[in-house]
């Protein structure tokens, strides 16, 4: 592939007027703003408020009309993005505002689609491709709901991987004149999600300009770093920032590729203060690829300890044979593990290792769930996105789906800064409200990150022993799973010693969380009883004092790293 045209290529058409990246009226009237624009569902809540704020404000409406043209590029099949876009946002773009006058048309699936509706929600989850395909074809052929279903298929299509269905998918719609732009643009982000970077990038970057420009810049950036072509994928998305300086995400991506998290000092190994901690249960496959992946990772002097929760499967045999991937024949610390009776859940599981006197002699607590698949440097990246931090709670990174094309399972977790509300007789309170900023997307790259935060994921993060000494363990009430890991970040949080997410890592997670697998009344009921525990376990003054510091941590890091991007780049506006 010639790479001489690019990022040129990709610069993106200067229709939108100048917009200063940050205003005061994003601070003073979004409570929001800083947690992120990852989502189209998050974009429609923050349009309609600039769209309402514009009438008065030039920047916000010169904002809003940014927002509108990058929200119909970014997300054109979001019916929530698709209602809060002024006309005159797309007045420069007749094509899309076209396009998207046709897909508001498109009635949406109602109760009459509610078995069909259901019957995807089974084959998407199944593996039987005639039947999908068969399905496919009786939905996407319908003139009046075809592109309704599209909408509501085709981030299950993307996941499937399996690239013939959604291309069939995209061939099977009856696209009318001013829909089929729409085609194109949907081949480029399969093509982005599905195919090598070197195969997608000609796609993306063959896209009108004039109908998809910001999008384009934004795809065809992080298909270039995937490709290695740091500075190529970096300019380009310093052009899309030129043009959007107000999205967070980008703000925080672009400032990382500027200035990179620094890597420890050569010769300075910090490993030997970590101590790696596994617990498993009746999972004796994941536990020993699990186990290998650890083995191939760059552990240095690290100690790992391992312990068996009661498990009454082969578990004892993969701990066994895994003992000869340790020790110093393959230059790691010997495996050491302890075998529990029964099993104690969670918590305890987790309280039981870091009680280990081995354990307790070292700085950092990194916890692996027994089902992940590990980057060789995992351990070294975390180390360096706390070094020279000694108010780190926890350190956490990007969490995907361990197969192609590696949805988004979690990222940064902050809280809303809404004052917890009074519970209404007979209501279940609900007073933690935990900000779920990616909620299961695909991953286009605008999460890779380095920032501080309320919480991280509890499958793959250091825990700091500091904090543990001075907030205390994993509390047993949430046995035997659910909310532990976020409770003791709280903890952690209003002892002073927050998290810091980085999500240049990515770490895949074979299964999904055991919250999203809850399917029986019984797992339901006790998910909901340990939300209830979390939601009733903290004061008014509590929340609130979590709110406020996790707000101010995000806006002073958002505005230093904006400062720092003007500084080098110049503002626009």
């Amino acid at each position: 592939m010639d790479m001489s045209a690019y990022p040129e290529a990709l610069r993106p058409p200067a229709t939108l007027p100048p917009c200063a990246g940050l205003q005061p009226a994003f601070r003073q009237r979004f409570s929001g703003w800083h947690l992120g624009m990852g989502t189209p569902d998050t974009l429609a809540g923050l349009l309609r408020g600039l769209t309402m704020l514009g009438a008065d404000d030039p920047g916000c409406r010169s904002a809003a009309m940014g927002m509108g043209l990058w929200g119909a590029q970014a997300h054109p099949l979001s019916p929530a993005l698709g209602a809060t876009i002024a006309p005159a946002t797309l007045s420069a773009h007749p094509g899309l505002a076209a396009l998207m006058t046709r897909l508001a048309a498109a009635p949406p699936l109602g109760d009459s689609d509610a078995e069909a509706v259901a019957a995807w929600h089974t084959l998407a989850r199944g593996n039987d491709l005639p039947l999908i395909l068969r399905f496919l074809a009786a939905v996407m052929r319908d003139r009046v709901k075809g592109l309704s279903w599209l909408r509501h298929c085709w981030q299950d299509l993307i996941f499937l991987n399996r690239p013939e269905l959604a291309q069939a998918a995209l061939d099977l719609i009856a696209w009318d004149a001013p829909a089929q732009p729409l085609k194109a643009r949907l081949m480029a982000e399969l093509a982005f999600h599905t195919r090598p970077a070197d195969e997608a990038l000609p796609l993306v970057a063959g896209l009108d300009p004039s109908l998809w420009g910001l999008w384009r810049a934004c795809a065809g950036g992080e298909l270039l770093l995937r490709l290695g072509e740091s500075e190529k994928g970096r300019d380009a998305l310093t052009m899309l920032w030129q043009a959007i300086p107000w999205h967070v995400n980008l703000t925080l991506k672009l400032h990382d590729l500027y200035a990179p998290t620094p890597l420890a000092d050569e010769g300075r190994d910090e490993t030997a203060s970590v101590a790696v901690l596994l617990y498993s249960w009746n999972k004796a496959d994941l536990l020993a690829d699990t186990l290998e992946s650890l083995a191939a990772s760059h552990l240095g002097r690290a100690g790992v300890f391992v312990l068996d929760n009661g498990s009454t499967d082969r578990t004892p045999e993969v701990l066994d044979r895994a003992r000869g991937l340790f020790g110093p024949q393959n230059g790691h610390a010997p495996l050491n593990v302890t075998t529990l009776p029964v099993n104690v859940g969670a918590p305890a599981a987790r309280n039981w290792l870091l009680s280990l006197p081995e354990v307790r002699k070292t700085a950092w607590a990194a916890f692996l769930d027994d089902d992940v698949v590990l980057p060789p440097d995992w351990l070294t990246r975390l180390l360096d996105a706390a070094q020279g931090r000694r108010d780190v709670g926890a350190v956490g990174c990007r969490i995907t789906s361990a197969t192609p094309p590696h949805g988004l399972q979690s990222a940064d977790y902050n809280l809303f800064p809404q004052p917890p509300r009074p519970v209404q007789p007979g209501e279940l309170p609900s007073r933690v409200l935990v900000f779920d900023n990616c909620a299961g997307s695909p991953d286009t790259g605008l999460f890779t990150y380095v920032r501080p935060c309320l919480s991280v994921s509890g499958c793959c993060h250091l825990v700091s022993m500091a904090a543990v000494e001075r907030a205390g363990g994993f509390d047993l009430r949430y046995t035997p799973s659910q909310f532990d890991d976020l409770d003791r970040d709280l903890r952690s949080a209003l002892a002073g010693m927050p998290a810091v997410y980085a999500g240049t890592l990515a770490v895949r997670h074979v299964q999904h969380s055991s919250l999203a697998k809850a399917q029986t009344v019984r797992q339901t009921g006790h998910v909901m009883g340990n939300k209830l525990k979390l939601d009733t376990k903290y004061s008014d003054d509590e929340l609130a004092a979590l709110a406020r510091d996790n707000a101010r941590l995000l806006w002073d890091d958002l505005e230093a790293k904006h400062a720092a991007l003007v500084g080098r780049l110049g503002n626009g506006a």
